[in-house]
């Protein structure tokens, strides 16, 4: 047994060095360059990447393989592998050229939805939105007697009105909660958002995305806040703009814009008691271009993760480099903590990018503030399962283990359980 998986060793050792040759670098150039020359460019794509993997570093093969890309289809496929190319740590005329490209590519493939603020519509450096074959989308919308009856008229024009301008949104009406992917309910207002002098900072209503341990999307909670501090209901106009604002984020929309004329600017002026109600405001040409070019973005949290489309685009190559990405979800966010400073939301979403980044003790640092505002048990539920996660990125499984068990307090879900079980197996190494 063991001479044979010898002789199987020496065989796979064999190939790999045969692979690895300057006489396969040569010979599948050779061919490649013969098929480029024919106008198959897709064709020839694989083999000049055999020819690459035999030497990475191999000038011709390198321009003419981004030559072929370049001139191919525009499929996912291609567009991943020219910004690759781009963003190589070879520098040569390939890469250059290949920087050119995706450029050029980038114009075409976004034209007509130039004007739009997909930088903020991600979440940290993750697409988050639901699979176009989802739709019409299950909508369940608590039944309460302690709000106004224009509540529920202001939140089914809102969805209305995403139907209507979007023409590929589709909603369903469902009374059926455990099966509806937006659910959306009420609350009443947290105490303590006032100052002393009578300055509120509060929100009318938030979203919420549940994403399961595989990165799937499984549910988007909106809640609404039932009054104002002073226990005042909210007007039809705050109603009905609130609720076209959070629907944007239920799909996929989960930063905001910086412009005052989108209907998801983050509207965060101090709000006294004596606030004027607002006028009605509409969904722009901006926010739909975003969310246009958001569902065109191949998604990295989805409600469908075993499909891969080649239609799509990689998000890179439209939105740039990961610490890109990343600063500019920081700064959104620094935005809207100074905006909202008792609101736990904010805290939360700023140590997932700090975590992303690698930041881990920033990250603990925002949990923490985090705890001081957290009121609601969803709240205080991702707040502790965030910090599991953290120390369990950290290698400390007993501050994890224990972090895991009060989110498993607070709330019981399967989430809390794997991650539990998750650390004490790092333990028991």
């Amino acid at each position: 047994m063991r001479k044979i998986l010898l002789f199987i060793l020496f065989i796979v050792l064999a190939i790999a060095a045969i692979y690895k040759s300057p006489f396969s670098a040569m010979y599948n150039y050779n061919k490649a360059r013969v098929l480029y020359l024919e106008g198959k460019y897709e064709q020839s794509i694989p083999y000049f990447e055999r020819s690459l993997f035999a030497d990475k570093k191999g000038i011709l093969a390198r321009f003419y393989y981004v030559l072929a890309l370049s001139k191919s289809k525009p499929t996912y496929s291609v567009q991943k592998k020219l910004f690759e190319m781009a963003d190589s740590d070879i520098t040569d005329e390939a890469s250059k050229y290949a920087k050119s490209q995706i450029v050029y590519l980038k114009h075409n493939l976004i034209k007509g939805f130039e004007n739009n603020y997909i930088y903020n519509a991600a979440m940290g450096n993750d697409i988050v939105r639901w699979d176009l074959r989802s739709f019409p989308l299950n909508v369940y919308i608590e039944q309460t007697n302690d709000v106004p009856q224009y509540y529920y008229t202001g939140i089914q024009s809102a969805l209305n009105q995403w139907v209507i301008k979007t023409n590929f949104i589709k909603f369903n009406m469902t009374k059926d909660k455990d099966n509806a992917q937006i659910v959306i309910s009420f609350k009443d207002i947290d105490e303590n958002v006032c100052d002393k002098s009578g300055n509120c900072k509060y929100i009318v209503a938030y979203t919420e995305p549940i994403i399961a341990n595989d990165n799937s999307l499984k549910k988007m909670n909106l809640t609404f806040y039932k009054t104002n501090p002073l226990k005042q209901n909210f007007s039809q106009n705050e109603v009905f703009n609130t609720a076209q604002h959070e629907l944007g984020h239920t799909l996929g929309i989960m930063g905001h814009s910086d412009n005052p004329a989108d209907i998801m600017y983050d509207n965060a002026d101090s709000k006294k008691y004596d606030y004027i109600f607002s006028s009605t405001n509409s969904i722009s040409n901006r926010d739909l271009n975003t969310l246009v070019l958001l569902y065109r973005l191949e998604p990295t949290i989805t409600d469908n993760n075993q499909n891969k489309y080649e239609n799509l685009y990689y998000a890179p190559l439209i939105m740039g480099k990961e610490d890109i990405v990343l600063q500019k979800k920081l700064d959104e966010y620094k935005k809207y903590i100074s905006n909202y400073p008792n609101i736990a939301t904010g805290y939360i979403n700023i140590a997932s990018v700090y975590v992303d980044m690698g930041d881990y003790e920033s990250a603990l640092k925002n949990l923490a503030t985090a705890q001081g505002y957290a009121n609601s048990i969803d709240e205080k539920y991702i707040i502790e399962y965030d910090l599991a996660i953290i120390y369990y990125n950290k290698q400390e499984p007993q501050k994890a283990l224990e972090h895991a068990n009060n989110a498993k307090k607070i709330k019981p879900t399967n989430n809390a359980e794997e991650l539990i079980s998750d650390i004490q197996k790092m333990m028991s190494k």
